[in-house]
């Protein structure tokens, strides 16, 4: 698994595990001092990307949040996709 820390601009902190393979995302851990409600809504995300391809799950996600009803203060879907593109 690749590590990335990643400083949002504004000062939240996201600290990402991502295990890609053939442009899929096979494992994700999102951390970071960002607050997201309900609570157990990252371990969802988590779960959501996995099988995803790494260039496309930017829009997926968008799509995921809003049908799950999922609040993120600290960062947003762009600020997820930078940090991942620094893996390729």
């Amino acid at each position: 698994m690749e590590k990335i820390d990643y400083k949002v601009e504004g000062g939240k902190f996201l600290r990402i595990q991502i295990d890609i393979k053939d442009d899929i995302i096979k494992d994700i851990k999102i951390r970071g001092d960002f607050f997201i409600y309900p609570e157990t809504a990252v371990f969802k995300i988590e779960n959501y990307l996995k099988e995803k391809k790494i260039k496309t799950f930017a829009s997926l996600l968008r799509s995921y949040i809003k049908e799950e009803n999922i609040k993120i203060i600290g960062f947003s879907i762009n600020d997820l996709k930078k940090a991942l593109d620094l893996v390729n």
